[in-house]
């Protein structure tokens, strides 16, 4: 019995190389996409930075870009580091995976939320910005939203965040010097003091009753002495 092998590897090839074709088509389209989310979210990260006064460059510049999202959102900048150091802790079997992975989620919970309220959100948007962070932080950044000053979420292991928060109230700044008090109350008539002053350098003439000048001997009405 004949068996044509070469019609069976041609086909075989063929089908090989459709399918190596197909998955490098596909990571060409995926990496195509993964490098559109990274440009939409470096400007919107850019555009967010903006409306907080800080530099809007500095969201091209990796880690940088964090430490500023920390300081627009009154978060401890000391969580960037620990988050670098998460894959040193993943050599740890198990325990060291855990702990790396719960420190992760936590500070993208904890920046999130607080980012979310230093723009006047509500703790429901922080979920868009965890879950879906291009399209929210486009909401956020081109939105319009304002930045209100840092309103960190209270944060477990740093403390310092609610002093940060507490610096900024309106409540802790300087008091404004107060208006000086007029000395003159306010319901005395301005003119009392100057119709006293007239009336003790005036007297009445006893014999006509005109009003005559203090100092006046003969009053100039009637020519009576006055007293």
């Amino acid at each position: 019995m004949y068996n044509d092998y070469s019609t069976i590897d041609s086909t075989a090839s063929g089908v090989l190389g459709g399918a190596l074709a197909g998955m490098a088509m596909f990571a060409i389209v995926l990496i195509f996409i993964c490098l559109a989310i990274c440009v939409l979210q470096i400007i919107a990260t850019w555009k967010i930075l903006k409306k907080a006064n800080k530099p809007g460059w500095g969201a091209i510049i990796p880690i940088y870009n964090q430490y500023l999202l920390c300081q627009v959102a009154g978060v401890n900048p000391w969580w960037i580091l620990i988050i670098c150091l998460c894959p040193i802790a993943n050599l740890i079997p198990i325990l060291g995976s855990i702990a790396a992975m719960a420190a992760s989620i936590y500070f993208a919970i904890l920046l999130y939320v607080s980012l979310a309220r230093s723009f006047g959100k509500e703790d429901g948007f922080a979920v868009g910005l965890i879950l879906l962070n291009p399209i929210f932080s486009c909401i956020l950044g081109f939105g319009s939203s304002q930045y209100v000053g840092p309103k960190p979420m209270k944060d477990i292991i740093f403390k310092n965040n609610d002093n940060m928060q507490s610096n900024s109230s309106p409540m802790n700044q300087a008091p404004v010097n107060p208006t000086p008090m007029n000395p003159t109350p306010m319901n005395q008539d301005p003119n009392v003091g100057t119709q006293a002053s007239t009336e003790s350098n005036t007297k009445f003439c006893t014999s006509c009753g005109s009003q005559i000048d203090a100092n006046t001997r003969f009053c100039p009405n009637c020519g009576k002495e006055t007293n």
